[in-house]
């Protein structure tokens, strides 16, 4: 799969990844894995964190039906540009994208 979302960002396309890498028990912000953040630094490109807000209680983990009357926000933050993060290690990008995210999802 890597392989194929590097030739794809080559290929200037953009690769979508959810780098919790699966759904919250407890509707809280998991530890991410550092897979998309390997990927970015690999390719050099930028990071367009989204905060997803609404979906703990709009779809349960397993599950694929969404609830009716639940609002699911998605807000798209300032991209993370490339040069801002080079030559870190991945799972130090994989915080700061936590942070800027988990930051958002506080905000009222």
């Amino acid at each position: 799969m890597m392989d194929k979302a590097v030739s794809a960002i080559r290929e200037g396309n953009s690769v979508m990844i959810f780098p919790e890498g699966t759904r919250s028990r407890d509707g809280n912000l998991q530890p991410f894995k550092n897979g998309a953040f390997r990927l970015a630094l690999e390719t050099k490109c930028d990071i367009l964190p989204v905060a997803i807000k609404g979906t703990f209680h709009a779809i349960k983990k397993g599950g694929f039906i969404i609830h009716k009357n639940r609002n699911i926000h998605a807000v798209i933050l300032d991209p993370f540009r490339f040069e801002s993060f080079e030559g870190n290690r991945p799972d130090a990008v994989a915080v700061k994208v936590h942070d800027l995210i988990q930051a958002e999802l506080n905000a009222p």
